[in-house]
């Protein structure tokens, strides 16, 4: 567990015990021990660009490394063994984040966040966008890994625990189309005349850049049907910070409410609205 989630937790814990400890002392009786439990606000993203957010009122609860989530009518179960294997789990001053990649994030913010408004995108972003989806990047060892590559209509996200995490909302700049298979800091630039034609796009983390220092993600497609996304990160100054070629398209395997995810259970009904 690092540092900084253990910090959170411990004084989740010193708050929770000090509400069993005064609702002890009121009622004169013992309290039963429990799993540690408080509300929180929670944000779920289905890994498909084409369902919106979930925001609400949930319930964390915590018992020996174990969690559980309810949000709605769901129940969401993310056992300790199984902490970075079907899992990610990541913590900050705000709160904890859940990944099951390929299939949903889910947000646990100890504070309501404010609602912010999201940054204005080009006419037809979201509908008409063929680098919308998630991608899988080639698996490169050391620093310099994006893993998969999820774009949202107003949400972008890649990386790793070991590597960093980027998760942002971003502005768009469309660039000219890349003409003669060529376009800015390519990796490998074309070795002979083409007719090849690049469409290009820099998106800017907004409001601020990711904790890896990337500040900026140019996405190059190449408009021969090919689908290989290529790949470019910045940091703030405008330096390149990798270089990456021939993402290709994953398919979409978010489950739906009806399925059987393991993870999500649907909490029962109670006997009256």
């Amino acid at each position: 567990m690092e540092p900084q989630e253990a910090s959170a937790l411990m004084r989740l814990s010193r708050l929770l015990s000090l509400v069993v400890l005064l609702s002890a002392s009121t009622s004169g009786t013992a309290a039963p021990v429990r799993a540690d439990s408080t509300t929180a606000t929670c944000i779920l993203s289905r890994h498909d660009h084409t369902i919106p957010l979930e925001q609400g009122p949930c319930t964390f609860s915590q018992r020996q490394g174990n969690v559980t989530v309810r949000f709605g009518p769901w129940a969401f179960d993310f056992p300790s063994d199984e902490q970075g294997r079907s899992y990610a789990r990541s913590a900050s001053i705000e709160g904890l984040r859940f990944n099951r990649e390929g299939q949903y994030t889910l947000q646990v913010l100890w504070r309501p966040r404010p609602a912010a408004a999201a940054i204005a995108k080009p006419q037809g972003w979201a509908t008409d966008n063929f680098f919308l989806g998630r991608w899988q990047g080639q698996s490169t060892a050391g620093q310099a890994v994006i893993d998969v590559l999820t774009l949202e209509p107003n949400r972008i996200r890649w990386g790793n625990l070991i590597n960093g995490i980027c998760d942002s909302d971003y502005s768009v700049a469309n660039l000219p189309w890349g003409r003669n298979g060529r376009y800015p800091d390519q990796l490998v630039p074309p070795s002979q005349p083409t007719d090849l034609v690049f469409g290009v796009v820099r998106l800017t983390l907004r409001p601020n850049p990711c904790s890896t220092g990337d500040a900026v993600i140019q996405l190059a497609m190449p408009l021969d049907g090919s689908s290989a996304l290529e790949v470019v990160t910045y940091n703030a100054k405008g330096q390149v910070t990798g270089s990456y070629g021939a993402f290709k398209a994953l398919p979409r395997t978010t489950p739906t409410r009806q399925d059987g995810d393991p993870s999500v259970r649907a909490l029962p009904r109670p006997l009256h609205p």
